[in-house]
């Protein structure tokens, strides 16, 4: 049997047909993934929570997020195959002791969601009844590091593993920790959200704004993301000294950003990541960027152009906690001000950067 994961930036239509075992209940709020929440309007039908049970036939787990298919056989002995999208990258699933061998292929499930506005046999996983007996729930971490959210066929819930490091990386970290030369921890902070900086954009940036629709337009869906979207990503970073130049590497996407620290350096060329410029003072790392060749400021659409500049500051917490950050975004064709926006990123030694090895298709033979 020969299946194919369907592409993220498969056309689909902007509406689904209502099923008729829709249930109109509330839902959670979920925390946000590097496209939006299992419940995000923009991508789902959000009002309406659709119950189905079946058996697994097959797991991708592959980034930005793992994917189940799962076979349902409805009354009439009709066969139909649902894709199930759990909401978060294998990279934080590995953090909570999730890998791909919680689930196999033949388990009987049970599983709630909402449908995707991209394909209409595909839900956002908002709850999975295992075979075990026990319920995960794909919402934000909750007391006693379970998740938020409603059980709906159990009373035990999933709980997830705490995240330990090893003393001898943490030793070791601390050790090789210098300065801004370190791999710095998730940050603390949730991303920006549109609606705190919409009263800046000119005629043209509403124009450009109101024709984005996520649900296909998002070119993180199809493992592609620039700045300063990457900055805003819930995921470690790590600042590298390469000599004359400083990496800045973020985990999601594995991008690498290069900052020229001296007057000896390449022409600039536009690209996703833009050509970055820096220098120290007063103990902060200044950046510069420009030829930024990306259409997006953030996750949602908000429009950047080609004159679009970014001046970033970077300076470590008097007490050594965090990496503190801002940007002053200006766009003379999108923005009628600067955008300014503040985020950190938290010091936990011990932390690796993990290869997010995103992958938009996965084919399957057996």
């Amino acid at each position: 049997m020969r299946i194919r994961l369907k592409s993220f930036w498969s056309a689909c239509c902007k509406f689904v047909t209502t099923i008729s075992v829709f249930l109109g209940i509330g839902l959670s709020p979920v925390a946000l993934s590097h496209h939006g929440s299992n419940s995000n309007p923009e991508l789902y039908l959000a009002d309406n929570l659709l119950r189905l049970e079946g058996e697994i036939t097959t797991i991708f787990w592959r980034n930005p997020h793992p994917r189940l298919m799962l076979k349902v056989v409805d009354e009439q002995g009709v066969e139909k195959e649902w894709e199930l999208e759990m909401g978060g990258s294998l990279n934080s699933y590995a953090a909570e002791g999730i890998t791909k061998d919680f689930l196999k292929v033949g388990d009987k499930v049970k599983a709630a969601g909402v449908v995707s506005m991209r394909d209409p046999v595909a839900i956002g996983l908002i709850n999975l009844l295992m075979p075990n007996g026990e319920e995960m729930i794909t919402a934000g971490p909750g007391p006693n590091n379970s998740r938020n959210g409603k059980l709906l066929w159990s009373t035990e819930q999933m709980v997830l593993i705490q995240k330990s490091f090893d003393p001898a990386a943490v030793q070791a970290a601390k050790d090789s920790a210098d300065g801004f030369f370190r791999v710095w921890g998730r940050r603390p902070s949730p991303r920006p959200v549109p609606e705190a900086y919409a009263g800046l954009l000119t005629e043209i940036g509403e124009a450009s704004a109101a024709e984005y629709f996520a649900a296909t337009d998002n070119p993180e869906l199809d493992c592609r993301s620039g700045v300063p979207t990457n900055m805003f990503d819930p995921v470690p970073m790590e600042i590298i000294n390469d000599g004359d130049r400083i990496l800045i590497h973020t985990e999601e996407h594995d991008l690498v950003r290069v900052v020229h620290m001296t007057d000896d350096r390449p022409e600039p060329v536009a690209s996703n990541l833009g050509y970055s410029v820096g220098y120290l003072e007063g103990g902060k790392l200044i950046v510069e960027t420009t030829h930024i060749d990306w259409p997006y400021f953030d996750p949602y659409g908000t429009p950047q152009s080609d004159q679009m500049t970014y001046k970033e500051t970077f300076w470590i917490a008097e007490d050594d906690s965090q990496l503190n950050y801002s940007i002053v975004a200006t766009d003379p064709v999108n923005l009628t001000a600067p955008i300014e926006l503040e985020r950190a990123w938290r010091w936990q030694p011990g932390t690796a950067m993990v290869k997010f090895d995103c992958a938009a298709e996965v084919v399957t033979s057996e």
